[in-house]
């Protein structure tokens, strides 16, 4: 347990403080972006497959994948710091961070038509009219299945479940957006619903509770469609309605999920260090 805690918060604080270097993105592409042309192969090639066999298509060799370099590294604070940076090349604080910043940039610079863009590209839905909401809903999503997720994942699978949290994430969203109703997709929906689904309700928490008002804590409580839903719901409870379609309110929403990481972050250290005096064994 103790390893869990700490290696979950050094992804964390790893995630905050370095991210993955844009260099780097540049030279060889992202983890996000390698297991999503792995998703799109496995798409293309099981149509008419059953779900559960496509599913295992795709996300055992990346589990597998996982699993080797875990096991090649060696059980010692360099084999666990290694660990704890690759696992946070998994999760995407910093990167949520980052894009939101850019997009409320845009939007005060050029307009919200200009900022419309990279809203969308940070995962704002389009049903949603006004663009301020639908951006803070979008912040709300990625917190969910892309920092919060991830440390439960990690605290349960260490580098395998960053692993296959990002990649359950990608598919979902992906069959989401598509509107796919193939049976890979039911075959998703089904393994989200035990897994990402409930270790994202947790961002939904960490939103509420660093927003301090009842009715984001009751936004959790509420039956949802897909896995970062609460969240998003709680985000609009906290903020409440936009009184005009401006990039304040995204700055307001910025602001919350900052706190609400800085709380997740706080409380992993917490639980580590109340972890490490419990069981480690006496002097």
């Amino acid at each position: 347990m103790t390893y869990s805690l700490a290696l979950a918060l050094a992804a964390a604080l790893l995630d905050v403080t370095i991210g993955y270097p844009a260099r780097l993105a540049r030279a060889i592409g992202t983890p996000a972006g390698w297991i999503a042309a792995w998703l799109a192969a496995v798409r293309g090639a099981s149509a008419g497959w059953p779900g559960g066999a496509a599913l295992a298509v795709y996300l055992a060799p990346v589990a597998v994948a996982a699993a080797v370099v875990a096991q090649a590294l060696p059980s010692d604070p360099i084999g666990f710091a290694v660990t704890a940076l690759l696992s946070s090349a998994f999760c995407g604080r910093q990167s949520l961070d980052r894009r939101a910043r850019a997009a409320i940039a845009v939007w005060e610079g050029e307009g919200p038509g200009a900022a419309l863009a990279a809203l969308e590209a940070l995962g704002a839905e389009e049903s949603e009219i006004r663009l301020a909401p639908a951006g803070a809903a979008a912040i709300a999503a990625r917190f969910a299945d892309e920092a919060a997720a991830p440390t439960v994942f990690i605290l349960v699978g260490g580098l395998v479940g960053a692993v296959l949290c990002q990649a359950l994430a990608l598919a979902g969203r992906a069959c989401r957006e598509g509107h796919d109703g193939s049976k890979f997709a039911r075959g998703v929906a089904v393994l989200e619903a035990w897994t990402l689904a409930p270790a994202a309700r947790l961002g939904a928490f960490w939103i509420a509770a660093a927003s301090g008002r009842a009715s984001a804590l009751r936004a959790l409580a509420v039956r949802a469609a897909t896995p970062t839903a609460p969240a998003q719901g709680a985000m609009r409870a906290a903020l409440g309605e936009a009184a005009r379609d401006e990039p304040a309110y995204l700055r307001r929403a910025l602001a919350l999920f900052r706190r609400a990481g800085a709380a997740e972050i706080l409380t992993l250290a917490a639980l580590a260090l109340a972890s490490a005096a419990l069981f480690s064994p006496p002097m």
